[in-house]
């Protein structure tokens, strides 16, 4: 059996309830699905072992559970819970335990989620193509799991990555996973803040995914990005729309409310895609959404 094949038969009698609704993602995306639960799934079972599907059910039961009671939550509401980094510091990113879950969950979700799937071919077909063939450095702000950086490695073995992210348990886990995958001379990182970070020489191209609702000032991320680029070079940012998580704070209604963070910070918009689960129930006020861009630095007011 491939490890896809293992994950969809572990998932098919322990996770019954979520089952279907990856098994769609499978059937609607297939490609798409095959390649990257190939990848991915590998540099799970190199990471954790023999028991690694029992790991990322575990962690994707752990985090559905958070993301669904803060959705009915948020929908009860009107508003995210939480307004300040402090409210979730010491609940999240502090919380070893919670960060692990965590970690396995986000990891899932970037193939399970069919809305996730979109993202994935936008970077995978749109953004990575503009990556230099001879080679650069890339900045992963907020850089979470990795995966977004073990990606563009992996696709574009020319590059490296320098990820930065404030939680040091997701960048215990992150370097430890590209230990493993033999990704450890491509990408590094390091626990530091993704608003103040500064590199000692600019960067050829820069991500950032699902990271602006995390923040407080969200236009910050965006600006710091800016001044670590160099003039021209490209960058990929997503982030969530009305989609309730424990450590979400800034809540964006509209895609245009992005867009104008990325004009105001010196960039203009390449490319643009918004995607929402296929199955959200019509009754609800508030409809989760994933928006990625994929962004370009100017050299003037223009251009």
């Amino acid at each position: 059996m491939t490890n896809c094949e293992k994950f969809l038969d572990y998932f098919s009698q322990y996770c019954q309830i979520y089952f279907p609704a990856i098994k769609s993602t499978q059937l609607n995306n297939r490609s798409s699905f095959e390649e990257l639960t190939r990848i991915m799934l590998n540099w799970a079972e190199n990471h954790i072992g023999e028991n690694w599907q029992k790991v990322l059910a575990d962690g994707y039961l752990h985090f559905l559970m958070d993301v669904n009671r803060s959705q009915v939550e948020y929908e009860r509401r009107g508003n995210y819970l939480n307004k300040s980094y402090s409210d979730v510091f010491n609940r999240v990113y502090n919380n070893s335990e919670f960060m692990e879950f965590y970690h396995w969950g986000v990891f899932v979700s970037t193939f399970a989620w069919e809305h996730h799937i979109k993202i994935y071919d936008l970077y995978r077909n749109s953004f990575l193509p503009c990556l230099n063939p001879e080679g650069g450095c890339l900045l992963d702000l907020g850089s979470g799991s990795g995966i977004w950086s073990f990606l563009a490695t992996y696709f574009s073995p020319q590059w490296t990555s320098q990820g930065i992210d404030i939680s040091e348990k997701s960048v215990e886990l992150s370097t430890k996973m590209a230990l493993n995958s033999t990704l450890s001379a491509k990408v590094s990182f390091k626990a530091y803040d993704a608003l103040k970070y500064k590199g000692n020489k600019k960067y050829n191209a820069a991500i950032s995914c699902f990271l602006m609702e995390h923040l407080e000032k969200p236009e910050l991320l965006l600006q710091n990005m800016a001044s670590n680029l160099e003039t021209k070079s490209y960058a990929f940012i997503t982030v969530a729309l009305t989609a309730a998580e424990i450590d979400h704070i800034s809540e964006f209604r509209r895609e245009s409310e992005i867009v104008l963070m990325a004009e105001e910070a010196g960039f203009r918009v390449i490319s643009m895609y918004s995607a929402a689960p296929p199955s959200h129930p019509d009754s609800y006020r508030f409809l989760p959404r994933s928006l990625a861009l994929i962004l370009q630095k100017r050299k003037n007011d223009i251009w």
